[in-house]
């Protein structure tokens, strides 16, 4: 096995020069500015996204320019950089892959002038790391025209969206992609395309069987599997042997609920997924794609499998993650190489959460992000010959050396005894006033809180507030019954969940009776409003933000109920009683209303549109409650742009300092 030599000595080879080359590339901090919160908490990741080359010889990260993201490339010997990549105009660089040693295609996102988060389009673009060749690939411009005796169309202009399968080239300088064609649903069957890197010639592989469809290869780069989603939001999944071109549909009862795939194995006999079939939780299968036969590799009794560790070739796993309460690692196998090293990388960052983000062709180099509930996350370079591991850069350079609040996990039973997860963290600064601010997630169904660094937590905590945060039923990640048990309660049991909470919290010592506030976005703002109907007196004040107040309205309005699948699945979790869509909508419940609300919404919204808010705003002007009002003209559902969400933070402190006693 080999072993790392301490941190002191791996790190001292970062080197001065960069240093002093990161100090130019990124803003710094005024020094004035050093405990204004909301400003530091706001401003965006200085470095994103690193990948290494298949060769190992640069790396690729994104950086923000003038307010949009573009590539830059370094050196990995030096971190000397030797090229960058942007856009021009409204367009910036979104997901991004190395094709090979020299070049990156990356999908375009597009910022308009009347929304400030970026919309992508279905373009492709290909540069070569020193900025050479750059192309605009496919989509919807990409058509072109050379001028002679007659036109000639050297790429064709498709209307259409570009999804990357697999970006291995083969012999013909070709990736694997999937297109689907532009439509208000988006439910069309797409098309499996190889491109050509240089020039976006693309040759049709066929299309796939089912909507909104997630394709796999195999090793040989041909098409093996596809899941996708039926218009009665059902799960699809067709797999066909290497030497056929027709999709094979598995039988449903031969799978589970959460069927998602990994890896198709490097002899293309086999695939790995996630699954719970026959099982309550989420864990590790592997399906025989020439038998049929199906075998559970791992499940964890508590949690959902979180994410498991793939091989340098993407082709096996090693090792998974499970989130119960803190990360926990395990590893399936040491027959492969890279299982030891990660075992050294978990003892050398102990308490950490540890991710390989890319790593060269060979496996000898990985890049390795490393994040904690203080730390939001810092880049290494782990070179397997010489056993050294080499700090690269932190995401947030800002955030330095700056002292963070800790996230401690926590359960406690509910009104019915089921036991409710979540996670407390404190302010530094504890009062006998015991200011608590309870922050509730959004989804509801398939989101969860987790273990990790969460600006908005650390606001509070930086306030003077402790943070609650609950995983209610309904939340993601412990199993389909407890996800399930949360279906048609939006407005019932998941809110008396969040109620428990903040009553255990309180009889804890965590808050204060009659000192509380609660706040969250999407259904976390929904539940802002309806739980304090619900318990009138326990709420001082409530931030509501791009909140869902009329469940009605939501199955007439918005992104979701627009595809087929997105009405099955609305009435699969509210349900279709019209008596109590009403009876959960807090539009309708403002006269039970004693908490003052701050209600914060942008303008672009679709998946909560903004009538929402005005609906809301009305209900509460007819029955004279008090509020506060917060517009944003440029966002969508929460906030991008980085001057938005400072005046967002800043609020919040302001609004919290009025209301609730330190």
């Amino acid at each position: 096995m080999h072993k790392f030599r301490s941190k002191k000595k791996l790190f001292a080879s970062l080197s001065l020069l960069t240093l002093s080359l990161f100090a130019t590339l990124l803003p710094t901090a005024n020094a004035n500015a050093n405990e204004n919160w909301p400003a530091l908490l706001a401003q965006k990741p200085g470095f994103m996204d690193f990948k290494i080359s298949p060769d190992g010889k640069h790396l690729a990260a994104k950086i923000y320019r003038n307010d949009k993201k573009t590539l830059i490339f370094f050196d990995s010997a030096t971190m000397k950089p030797v090229g960058a990549a942007g856009m021009s105009g409204l367009k910036e660089v979104g997901e991004y892959h190395w094709v090979n040693n020299e070049r990156v295609v990356f999908k375009i996102v597009e910022s308009l002038p009347w929304e400030e988060e970026p919309l992508y389009y279905g373009e492709l673009f290909g540069v070569d790391m020193d900025g050479g060749r750059s192309r605009l690939l496919f989509g919807y411009q990409a058509g072109e025209e050379k001028t002679s005796a007659s036109y000639i169309k050297v790429r064709e202009s498709r209307n259409a969206w570009a999804e990357f399968i697999d970006t291995e080239l083969d012999e013909n300088d070709r990736i694997l992609i999937q297109s689907t064609p532009a439509d208000k649903k988006g439910d069309r069957l797409a098309e499996v395309l190889e491109m050509n890197v240089y020039n976006g010639k693309t040759f049709g592989r066929g299309r796939v069987p089912v909507p909104y469809a997630n394709v796999m290869a195999g090793s040989d780069g041909k098409p093996r599997v596809v899941t996708g989603t039926n218009h009665k939001n059902e799960t699809e999944v067709y797999i066909r042997s290497a030497d056929s071109s027709d999709w094979q549909e598995l039988p449903q009862q031969l799978f589970g609920s959460t069927f998602d795939p990994i890896a198709v194995t490097s002899d293309n006999k086999s695939l790995y997924v996630f699954d719970n079939k026959g099982q309550d939780k989420t864990g590790v299968f592997k399906l025989d794609l020439t038998s049929g036969k199906y075998e559970e590799v791992y499940t964890d009794p508590m949690v959902d499998v979180a994410m498991v560790n793939r091989t340098a070739d993407l082709r096996s796993v090693y090792g998974l993650r499970v989130d119960d309460g803190l990360p926990a690692y395990l590893l399936l196998t040491s027959a492969f190489d890279e299982a030891k090293v990660f075992k050294d990388l978990l003892a050398a960052f102990p308490g950490e959460k540890v991710t390989i983000t890319s790593n060269t062709k060979d496996g000898k180099k990985w890049l390795v992000a490393v994040q904690s509930d203080i730390n939001p996350a810092a880049y290494y370079l782990y070179d397997h010959d010489k056993v050294a591991l080499s700090k690269i850069a932190d995401s947030h350079p800002h955030l330095s050396g700056k002292k963070m609040a800790p996230m401690q996990p926590v359960k406690f039973a509910s009104f019915d005894g089921k036991e409710i997860h979540g996670y407390l963290t404190l302010a530094e600064q504890q009062s006998a006033a015991k200011p608590m601010v309870v922050l509730v997630h959004g989804g509801p169904h398939g989101i969860r809180d987790g273990w990790g660094f969460d600006p908005e937590v650390q606001l509070l905590a930086k306030s003077g507030y402790n943070v609650l945060q609950v995983n209610y039923r309904g939340s993601g990640g412990y199993g389909e019954e407890y996800e399930e048990a949360g279906y048609k309660q939006w407005g019932d049991a998941i809110q008396k969940d969040i109620i428990a909470g903040t009553e255990w919290a309180i009889a804890q010592g965590h808050g204060k009776a009659g000192n509380v506030c609660i706040m969250g976005a999407s259904f976390g703002g929904y539940s802002v409003v309806q739980a304090s109907t619900l318990k009138p007196d326990l709420y001082r004040c409530g931030v509501a933000v791009a909140g869902v107040y009329d469940l009605t309205l939501m199955k007439k309005l918005g992104d979701v109920q627009e595809r087929d699948s997105g009405l099955a699945y609305l009435d699969r979790v509210l349900g279709k009683d019209p008596t109590q869509l009403a009876a959960f909508s807090p539009v309708n419940r403002v006269n039970q209303l004693k908490t003052h609300l701050l209600i914060a919404h942008g303008e672009r919204d679709e998946r909560a549109p903004m009538e929402h808010a005005t609906a809301l705003k009305a209900a509460l002007d007819k029955a004279g409650k008090p509020y506060e009002w917060l517009e944003f003209a440029d966002e969508t559902h929460g906030f991008y742009s980085e001057t938005n969400q400072q005046i967002y933070f800043s609020k919040v402190q302001q609004y919290l300092a009025q209301h609730l006693t330190k």
